[in-house]
């Protein structure tokens, strides 16, 4: 069951109610410890890679298959780094539907693949230095990328 079928049967159970969506998303860096981001068609804002587990899914092959889907690229190396979930994590979206993310934020310091967005959730990709990211982060991506500097020692 993809991820949109999950999420279309939940809400016509659920309706609008709060509801946990896991997922999980990708710190890619490259050899100069910048990150790769992503500008999504939603908010026309920045983000890292990622998305909602299908059913069932394992939470790293959720960042493979999103990573791959999103970027073209495929992960030689994937560490977890932590989990990012709380009520800071709530979005509420303009129909009325209503979640808390509790994403697994991964590091990704090996890949392959040519970098290509994917046109539909992703406009364009772009790496950057963690002293020079873009405003408007999301506040699961702020957490991921404040971990990484500190706890990956990327500065």
């Amino acid at each position: 069951m993809s991820t949109t079928e999950y999420v279309h049967d939940l809400r016509a159970l659920v309706g609008h109610a709060p509801v946990n969506l896991a997922g999980a998303c990708a710190l890619v860096l490259n050899s100069a410890d910048e990150v790769l981001l992503q500008r999504r068609r939603d908010t026309g804002g920045w983000g890292t890679p990622g998305g909602i587990a299908e059913l069932g899914e394992a939470l790293e092959d959720t960042l493979r298959r999103e990573l791959h889907e999103e970027t073209g690229l495929r992960p030689l190396e994937v560490r977890l780094l932590t989990v990012v979930s709380g009520k800071e994590t709530h979005v509420l979206l303009p129909g009325g539907d209503e979640f808390y993310q509790v994403t697994a934020v991964y590091v990704v310091p090996a890949w392959e693949g040519e970098l290509a967005p994917d046109g539909s959730e992703g406009t364009e990709l772009r790496f950057f230095p963690l002293d020079a990211l873009p405003a408007g982060l999301g506040p699961v991506d702020r957490r991921a990328l404040d971990l990484l500097r500190v706890c990956w020692g990327v500065e």
